[in-house]
């Protein structure tokens, strides 16, 4: 096992009791220990429940383009874990990865502090975007807001891209109580942005609490895409940045976004890769391909995580006319293929194919696609990189899948 890997390893075990768990002083500790790397960052930061990977990768690209050094923080990633941390496109390489992630251990082990692997990693992403003195920072938060490791940064742009139920064991279990835990970012004297359809009722009155400049993105829109470009562009109006650049950023997207693949292993078929994982993302997945493949229907190979509304998300999926297949990440995190077959029958009267393997279930949508039909690969982040491998489509993959959590079977 090479040294990158064995870090890695270790990095990821950080949850092996722990998982997630908020708040600040860890990273607040770890950035002093780090002689703080955040002093001379112009960071843009970024919340959201959907639509935030995407604003990110949008104001990023358009900074690049205009010939800033910009760094970008997403999480989570799709084949390896160096993509979380980015510069100018590139991603950190295993060296880099090496050498911050030695001093962190190290500072961990001295000062006995119970990091998380998210913690840990969003210090490694700050070491290295001060080491290679980025002119940006781009930074999506991991979970929330108010709590969040990477709330501990001081922005010059605030950006709250959408509110939607998700993780609400952990952020609340109203729409209320969630928008009050991103609206956390908000800061003094900071300009805010906030998507259409983010609570300005909520939001008002925190911003002029701490005299944030508040700005809400207006208009009517057809789908997600058309949403996070708005908010993206009305963004990118508070930076300075040519129009050249916000309409090179504006066509920019992350990886498994409504992408769309053509694989030489199957000729005749064209695949689209969505990590709609939640209700609001399948509905909008669902309208994106209303509006972009009007004329065609489409197979559905979906797999869910454990923590997500399933039985919403079935819902939504059993009111499309489509075949559809469940599969499993094989990570730990996936929901039982076999328990959204059953459940998807049981309550929705619909049928539903399960297979053990993203390669099996494409094989079989393959076989019973007709000409034009679409094959739509969505759901959690933990089975793109596997879709990707059964396609064809080569990419940089770490030596195994720990995406966040790790037990003794890896």
């Amino acid at each position: 096992m090479s040294a990158y890997h064995y870090l890695l390893k270790k990095l990821f075990s950080l949850n092996l009791f722990g998982g997630v768990k908020l708040g600040l002083k860890n990273p607040l500790l770890l950035n002093d220990l780090c002689q703080n790397p955040l002093k001379d960052l112009k960071i843009i930061h970024v919340a959201g429940t959907n639509g935030k990977g995407s604003v990110c990768t949008k104001i990023a690209k358009a900074l690049e383009y205009d010939g800033y050094k910009t760094g970008l923080f997403t999480s989570p990633h799709i084949s390896t874990f160096r993509e979380r941390i980015q510069i100018n496109g590139h991603m950190i390489s295993e060296s880099e990865v090496e050498s911050h992630l030695n001093k962190l251990f190290s500072l961990i082990e001295e000062n006995q502090i119970t990091a998380t692997f998210f913690e840990v990693t969003f210090i490694l992403a700050l070491l290295h975007f001060a080491f290679h003195k980025v002119d940006y920072v781009v930074l999506e938060t991991g979970l929330g807001g108010r709590l969040d490791a990477t709330n501990i940064s001081k922005p010059i742009l605030t950006i709250i891209t959408s509110i939607g139920k998700d993780h609400c064991e952990i952020l609340g279990n109203t729409i209320e109580e969630i928008t009050l835990e991103k609206a956390g970012i908000i800061k003094e004297n900071t300009p805010i942005i906030i998507g259409k359809n983010v609570s300005s009722a909520i939001i008002t009155p925190i911003a002029k609490k701490y005299n944030a400049p508040l700005q809400q993105v207006q208009g009517s829109f057809r789908t997600y895409l058309e949403e996070n470009n708005a908010t993206a562009q009305l963004a990118m109006k508070h930076l300075p940045l040519t129009r050249e650049a916000i309409s090179h950023g504006l066509m920019a997207m992350p990886l498994c976004r409504l992408q769309k693949i053509s694989s030489n292993l199957y000729p005749l078929a064209t695949f689209i890769l969505d990590v709609g994982h939640n209700p609001d993302g399948i509905k909008a997945l669902f309208d994106a391909l209303k509006n972009k493949y009007p004329d065609q229907s489409y197979h559905l190979i979906v797999g869910l995580s454990k923590n997500k509304d399933i039985d919403q998300i079935l819902e939504l999926i059993a009111k499309e006319n489509i075949n559809v297949y469940f599969v499993e990440a094989k990570n730990g995190r996936g929901a039982s293929r076999l328990e959204l077959k059953t459940k998807f029958f049981q309550k929705h009267g619909k049928i539903g194919y399960e297979y053990s393997s993203i390669d099996e279930a494409i094989k079989q949508a393959y076989s019973f696609a007709k000409e034009k039909e679409l094959i739509v690969i969505c759901g959690t982040f933990f089975i793109m990189s596997e879709a990707k491998n059964a396609l064809g489509i080569i990419c940089e993959e770490d030596y195994i899948d720990l995406n966040e959590r790790f037990t003794p079977s890896n």
